[in-house]
């Protein structure tokens, strides 16, 4: 996991320090600039696939004998961008969901049991903040919130949708006028409450549910 979030840190720094170097050209380039410019101010639709790592769900919040952890894997999505001024701010709608599994039992050297199969889909409403801008690449930073939807597949069970939010860091690195790659890294808090299983547990404790994940995607601007 360690290598994999090295590796997404290294390819979201890349295109920025290639930002960094094109200063002279894009001055030279001044007309060809303004167009790109005006065309960053384009509606955005955005499918993409990643890996999500992560995720807690304590004993006393959903009545298993002891704490599951939501097994990392691949997520897919899609993100849908609305301009809005003149400076590349965009609203974003985002659904991205994971099809992963509840385990338990883990240790150093042993394998963790599988109890059941569990859904997780974050359904955000968020904001794009562009910091820099260029022909190579478009660094930005991202923050959401709205509704994460965690079903267990479990006879019995019901699935819970929950306040969440996220923030992230990202680059855009253009093909065309119309078309190009992003990357992505991203963090989530969940709001999951214990009251329901809990009523002496100490509240100073941090127990909500985390991730994290990294996401490519191919935009496309219309």
């Amino acid at each position: 996991m360690r290598k994999l979030l090295a590796l997404s840190l290294f390819a979201l720094a890349l295109p920025v320090a290639l930002f960094a170097q094109e200063d002279d050209w894009r001055n030279r380039r001044g007309r060809d600039d303004r167009r790109y410019r005006s065309n960053e101010n384009a509606f955005e639709l955005t499918p993409f696939i990643g890996y999500r790592y992560g995720g807690t769900l304590f004993s006393e919040q959903t009545g298993f004998t002891g704490d599951v952890e939501a097994e990392s894997g691949m997520n897919y999505g899609a993100n849908f961008a609305v301009p809005i001024g003149n400076d590349g701010f965009k609203i974003e709608f985002m659904v991205n969901r994971q099809d992963t599994h509840l385990t338990a039992g883990s240790g150093l050297f042993l394998p963790s049991d599988r109890i059941a199969d569990f859904d997780i889909t974050y359904y955000h409403a968020g904001l794009i903040v562009p910091f820099a801008r260029s022909r190579v690449a478009t660094p930005y930073f991202v923050v959401s919130a709205g509704v994460a939807n965690l079903n267990p597949e479990i006879a019995g069970a019901t699935s819970e949708n929950r306040f969440s939010a996220s923030g992230g860091i990202g680059v855009k690195v253009p093909f065309g006028n119309n078309v190009g790659l992003r990357l992505e890294a991203r963090g989530y808090y969940t709001a999951v409450p214990n009251d329901d299983f809990c009523r002496v547990c100490s509240y100073n404790n941090d127990r909500q549910f985390y991730q994290g994940e990294t996401n490519a995607g191919v935009y496309f601007r219309f």
